[in-house]
């Protein structure tokens, strides 16, 4: 398994803890809903930056 795939794996795994936290958010469930939201930035953001800042090792 290389990073790529655990990047792409963080953005879709963000993606799906946005999707749970807008959910949760109509149904009056503050703190799911806020934990969802935040849980799924952090995971998108994890996700771009792997893979557009790090370099790969075999262009170093």
């Amino acid at each position: 398994m290389t990073n790529r795939t655990l990047y792409y794996g963080a953005i879709v795994l963000g993606i799906i803890a946005l999707a749970v936290g807008i959910y949760y958010s109509t149904n009056n469930h503050p703190t799911r809903e806020l934990a969802g939201i935040v849980v799924g930035v952090i995971l998108l953001i994890v996700g771009l930056v792997g893979l557009f800042v790090i370099i790969p090792r075999s262009t170093r």
